[in-house]
């Protein structure tokens, strides 16, 4: 399991290098070319490091079951996160940490993720956007998964209300927040 605060988002390759310089072990790979995978993930556990790919944000592979299952297999990713079910259904049975990205828009929107966390059972669900007052008390209301939240952390305050809320982790691809907590 994920046992660290903070989730740095890693979208380019200064921003990968950076990360594996420091101390996190966990890290979210989205926005390269899925060309790129192989060799990414393999730095990441050359240096003992783990890699969660963001399947619905990877170029050039569909973030479907079969493309989940290369990611697995082949590349040997450490999770997935998707906003797809078969992809969280792939990830789970390919022995990946399987993160079910959900948005809230509004209480419908809510409550379609709930039955589908439900039915799903992923290892985590990231909630977005991630400064709602009272979710994880009432997403944890109809279902038991650990939450972590992500999209519009600005600061620490942020990342502290996150937390203080329940929430497990805090995704951020904002390099100064994950590295000034860090040090």
């Amino acid at each position: 399991m994920i046992i660290q605060n903070i989730l740095p988002v890693i979208s380019d390759w200064k921003t990968f290098e950076a990360f594996l310089k420091g101390s996190y072990t966990w890290c979210i790979l989205m926005d390269f070319h899925m060309n790129f995978m192989e060799d990414l993930v393999k730095q990441l556990h050359e240096h003992n490091k783990k890699g969660i790919v963001h399947m619905d944000l990877i170029h050039g592979i569909a973030n479907d079951q079969y493309g989940t299952q290369y990611m697995c297999q082949k590349v040997h990713a450490d999770g997935i996160i998707s906003t797809k079910p078969k992809a969280i259904e792939a990830a789970k049975s390919n022995q990946c940490i399987s993160i079910l990205r959900i948005f809230m828009i509004d209480s419908r929107s809510f409550m379609r993720s709930v039955h589908m966390a439900s039915a799903l059972q992923p290892d985590y669900i990231e909630v977005l956007p991630a400064l709602l007052p009272g979710i994880v008390k009432k997403l944890h209301a109809y279902c038991d998964i650990p939450v972590i939240g992500g999209g519009m952390i600005e600061n620490q305050e942020d990342i502290a209300k996150c937390l203080s809320g329940g929430m497990q982790a805090v995704s951020t691809s904002h390099r100064e927040l994950w590295e000034s907590v860090e040090k």
